[in-house]
C-alpha cells in the first residue's frame, strides 16, 4: 500500500460494528466462547445476527464493556 493510500485508510471513520473475532479480542475471550454465549442468549453484548452463522456487535457497546470508550 502506498503512503498516500495509508493516509486515506487512517482517516476513515471508525466502523459501526465489530466482527465476532474483533469483539472477542477486545473483550479478552476466545471467539468460540463468544459464539457459544451468543447462541445461549448470554453474550456480554447483544449480537446482531446477519445470517445463520454470522453475527456482528455494535462498536459502542463493545468499547463500553471493554473499557475503551466512555
Amino acid at each position: 500500500m502506498g503512503e498516500s493510500a495509508e493516509r486515506v485508510v487512517q482517516n476513515w471513520p471508525a466502523p459501526l460494528f465489530y466482527s465476532e473475532e474483533e469483539t472477542a479480542a477486545l473483550l479478552g475471550i476466545h471467539r468460540t466462547t463468544l459464539r457459544a454465549l451468543a447462541l445461549a442468549d448470554r453474550a456480554p453484548v447483544e449480537p446482531i445476527q446477519l445470517t445463520q452463522h454470522k453475527r456482528v456487535y455494535r462498536r459502542i457497546d463493545v468499547e463500553r464493556l471493554a473499557g475503551v470508550a466512555k
